[in-house]
């Protein structure tokens, strides 16, 4: 049998085929267009969780002590460690949750982070969309604050708005801090994984708290490399055995774990849709063929083999894959490319 006469039969049976050859390359597109989808979101999230880890960790180490703050008094222990020159820089953060209305469930509240605007941050600075020049140190002065574009966006607040927030303070009390916002910042460099955040300078609360001393559950830290990493956490890990460290590593072993499973769901997902479009394309395949006995019955009259019909409609079945698979893939591809640019001008 000739080369050609292959392919002359496989296509002219496809196109004859009709609706059953579209409903089967409908299910071989529906099932790759799912993977190569999955795969693009998998890939975005790696991209998303692994490409900031040393801003999400706040600097190279991050020290956390929830149950016990650090005071004021415990900070001279770190400007020893950058005298020494074990650190290079550090800034202490408060995290708290906070609400517009005092009334407000747990569900409405949003994050709080007070810090010293002339220290944060050790990672990369935020990307202000107002002002385009804007920076913590500069904004951040007497009750004035910032806040993340998702946050604005909720509560429909812009730059120039005033209003209270209550805050709920690490020994169990309340607070009420009148705030004005000067700037709007996306969810990039310190904050990139951060979501519905203000940030308020440390001097404006201690303002508010009347007198208490300030309590820090976080100590952001800077080095210069892994040994002077590895350094500063066994001294901090003495001083304060309560406290938790995670440096970049750590959290990037972290992520990679998550980032992993969340892949492997994915892949699972894709291929059982992939194979619910095998099923559909086995279906197809034996209606067409039940319709075609009498066909093949002329073709073996004629001298063809088994193997030559095994060859033939076997050729017919990678066409179909073939053909779908290009149209999912590039469905795919399309979708997801309209989608990311329609994530990156709404979040720009």
């Amino acid at each position: 049998m000739k080369t050609s006469m292959y392919f002359n039969y496989t296509s002219r049976s496809l196109v004859r085929g009709g609706q059953r050859t579209v409903l089967a390359l409908f299910c071989v597109a529906v099932g790759v267009m799912a993977i190569v989808a999955l795969q693009l979101v998998g890939q975005m999230i790696n991209n998303a969780l692994l490409s900031n880890v040393r801003d999400a960790n706040g600097g190279d180490i991050s020290v956390t002590s929830q149950n016990a703050p650090f005071k004021q008094s415990d900070l001279a222990f770190f400007d020893q460690l950058k005298s020494n020159g074990t650190i290079t820089a550090y800034t202490p953060v408060i995290n708290s949750s906070a609400t517009i209305s005092a009334a407000a469930t747990a569900g409405q509240s949003f994050e709080l982070r007070i810090v010293d605007p002339a220290n944060y941050t050790i990672a990369t600075p935020p990307n202000f969309i107002t002002p385009s020049n804007g920076s913590l140190s500069a904004l951040l002065t007497g009750n004035n604050v910032v806040i993340d574009k998702n946050l604005a966006d909720q509560y429909n607040k812009k730059v120039g708005d005033s209003f209270n927030i209550h805050s709920q303070l690490l020994t169990g009390s309340g607070v009420t801090i009148p705030v004005t916002i000067v700037g709007i910042i996306t969810d990039s460099g310190a904050f990139a994984q951060s979501n519905d955040v203000m940030v308020l300078s440390s001097s404006a609360y201690q303002t508010a708290l009347k007198g208490t001393p300030l309590l820090y559950d976080t100590v952001d830290i800077a080095t210069t490399n892994q040994a002077h990493t590895d350094q500063a956490v066994k001294a901090i890990q003495n001083k304060f055995p309560l406290a938790t460290t995670q440096t970049v590593a750590q959290a990037l072993k972290s992520q990679q774990q998550q980032v992993d499973f969340i892949k492997k769901f994915l892949e699972i997902a894709g291929l059982l849709a992939l194979l619910i479009g095998g099923v559909g394309i086995v279906n197809t395949m034996q209606v067409l063929l039940s319709r075609r006995r009498i066909e093949i019955a002329m073709l073996k009259t004629t001298g063809y083999r088994r193997y030559d019909l095994y060859l033939l409609f076997g050729l017919e079945a990678g066409l179909l894959g073939l053909i779908g698979g290009v149209i999912g893939a590039g469905a795919a591809i399309g979708v997801s490319y309209l989608i990311r640019n329609l994530c990156l001008l709404y979040t720009s």
